[in-house]
């Protein structure tokens, strides 16, 4: 037997987004990547409206937090009586990632383009891995030796 459903109705869709909130703000989680490859560990971060400079960044362990404050554009918190729905959440945020733990706080880059926020961790020399050579035995060497005579 087959169930078919249909898509929720857009107008029970907002009218959901609307209660959610509780005609308030909806609070701002900002979405992140995390890539960790052999050399390092690239974040990115969208934050719209957010400048660098309201950003604050550490990195304890593996856990790289970010703490900032997406402004809220319309006035009063509560926003103006004309307001009707505010789908897009501002304020106060902290985001805590886990990373590869043994990075170096000192060496991360951070930049902001267009919104989003980029650190990139290098992995110092001692995390990177190593290609590990395995040596011959003696008896293997003379078998080679023997073979190029």
């Amino acid at each position: 037997m087959t169930t078919t459903m249909e898509p929720v109705a857009p107008w029970l869709r907002d009218l959901n987004r609307l209660f959610t909130t509780e005609g308030g703000v909806a609070s701002f989680v900002p979405p992140a990547d995390v890539i960790a490859t052999d050399d390092g560990v690239t974040v990115q971060m969208d934050l719209p409206g957010v400048s660098g400079d309201q950003l604050d960044i550490e990195l304890e362990n593996d856990l790289l937090t970010i703490r900032g404050e997406r402004p809220f554009p319309y006035g009063g918190q509560d926003g103006d009586r004309g307001t009707r729905r505010i789908e897009r959440g501002f304020g106060r945020f902290e985001r805590t990632l886990r990373v590869t733990r043994g990075l170096d706080p000192e060496s991360i880059r951070a930049s902001m383009r267009d919104g989003v926020l980029t650190l990139q961790i290098p992995k110092p020399e001692s995390l990177k891995p190593r290609k590990i050579q395995v040596q011959r035995s003696e008896s293997e060497e003379r078998e080679l030796e023997g073979a190029r005579s």
